[in-house]
């Protein structure tokens, strides 16, 4: 997992990372053992902040959050938000250098990202699913 990688460097922003799953906690801490994650996982699993943050996914699975990153301020405002596509992510390194720029004050401007076609496969495979 990307955010694993990068967990070090986000951390030194001063930053925290946490996951938000609609699974069980059971479930998601057997989750985070196995992807070897050193963030939580907070569990939704009634679906509410999903629904609230406006990425909940109701074709998918019987209802999962779509990918997607916020990044709060210490007032608890937002800011920067992508809700992103199955095969499009934001790489932790964005995140990373949207934390530098925060921090330091700078504009933040997100770049585009365009997948490749592996991912864009891999993206399809995991509708059919």
């Amino acid at each position: 997992m990307d955010y694993r990688e990068h967990y070090q460097e986000i951390r030194a922003t001063g930053a925290r990372v946490v996951a938000v799953s609609v699974d069980a906690p059971d479930k998601s801490e057997v989750l985070r053992h196995e992807l070897g994650l050193p963030f939580p996982i907070l569990c939704d699993t009634e679906r509410r902040v999903i629904r609230e943050w406006n990425i909940y996914n109701p074709r998918e699975r019987g209802g999962i959050a779509k990918p997607a990153v916020f990044v709060l301020g210490r007032d608890r405002t937002v800011r920067f938000g992508s809700v992103d596509a199955v095969a499009t992510r934001v790489p932790a390194s964005e995140i990373v250098h949207i934390l530098q720029a925060v921090a330091e004050r700078h504009p933040v401007r997100r770049k585009v990202y365009i997948p490749r076609l592996a991912e864009w496969f891999r993206a399809i495979r995991n509708l059919r699913r």
